[in-house]
């Protein structure tokens, strides 16, 4: 039965105006969303809990039932996916116990990725350690001998060590702690988008340990697409699924207000639009966006870049 369409300031914000679920029920859908308001990892401007709720309403009018279009900026016509989406809700975070609440977060994600797409909105880029690691846990239990990597949207590295009274897994060093724990293998991650000074003991790390890193600059000289190729040329002869991890701040922070730590010289829309609709390319196993901050920006502009570039991914870019 055709569902019920409401305007979309009307009926409850789930994403994408999917059903509301239980975890028993992930099984009967393609696409399952599921927030984590935290932001407890975060070392700059917090607000980031906020996020998923936010992101919910802005994506109650977009929905991927197998239309077709046409894109007036690509003068192509496509199909889209035709997905059944749900919304999972949110993890319960423990914010004065970050170890148990990662512990949550790869509960939830692995409980999504055994039978659905896991689609994950933080929080603070220190959600994708625990959703991160459930996924790895499901797809290694369905196919043994493929290899998982990360492909990373980012103004930063986030490869430092601690700092400060931060957790021991926090926004900063996320992708250090996969790698240093053997969940993840340097030469298997990919950073889109990093730019400005840094550590060098950061940089010496991502050398160290083979991570491919695309600066701003790169992307706007050698073009997004040619990058993307690159990468998947570099994995033709493997067997590996990819984790999509976007930060919201590798794009340039005079498009994108609503983030904690913005910089200049950054991505621009088009280019990460072109970036998700090239996935399909890519065996993708999970996504997650962090880092949006309704706080910082009053228009909502952020968040509605953010559904646009999601909506794509899932409507273009996802191969189910």
């Amino acid at each position: 039965m055709k569902r019920k369409e409401e305007y979309i300031y009307a009926g409850i914000p789930t994403f994408m105006g999917g059903d509301f679920i239980c975890e028993d029920d992930i099984k009967d859908y393609d696409v399952v969303f599921l927030g984590v308001p935290c932001d407890y990892g975060a070392s700059y401007r917090l607000g980031a809990k906020y996020a998923p709720r936010l992101l919910r309403e802005y994506s109650f009018w977009d929905r991927i039932e197998g239309q077709t279009l046409y894109d007036l900026d690509r003068k192509k016509i496509y199909k889209t996916n035709n997905f059944k989406i749900a919304d999972l809700g949110d993890v319960f975070v423990n914010p004065t116990n970050p170890e148990k609440n990662q512990n949550a977060i790869s509960e939830k994600t692995y409980n999504i990725a055994k039978h659905s797409f896991p689609l994950i909105c933080g929080g603070d880029h220190s959600i994708t350690y625990g959703s991160f690691i459930g996924v790895l846990k499901a797809v290694k239990e369905k196919f043994l001998d493929y290899e998982i990597g990360i492909i990373h949207f980012d103004a930063h590295l986030d490869v430092e060590k601690g700092y400060l009274n931060m957790p021991e897994v926090w926004h900063g060093n996320v992708f250090r702690k996969l790698i240093e724990k053997k969940y993840l293998k340097g030469e298997n991650l990919y950073t889109i988008g990093p730019r400005g000074v840094v550590d060098e003991e950061w940089f010496n790390f991502t050398q160290e340990n083979g991570i491919n890193v695309y600066t701003s600059n790169d992307v706007k000289n050698k073009n997004i697409n040619h990058i993307m190729e690159e990468i998947s040329n570099k994995n033709k002869n493997k067997k590996i699924k990819f984790y999509i991890t976007f930060d919201i701040d590798g794009i340039d922070s005079s498009y994108i207000f609503g983030t904690g730590t913005p910089q200049i010289n950054g991505l621009n829309p088009y280019d990460c639009d072109e970036a998700l609709h090239y996935m399909q390319n890519f065996d993708i196993c999970g996504f997650d966006v962090v880092e949006l901050n309704p706080t910082l920006d009053n228009s909502h502009n952020s968040f509605v870049i953010a559904c646009e570039l999601i909506y794509h991914f899932l409507a273009f870019g996802l191969r189910r």
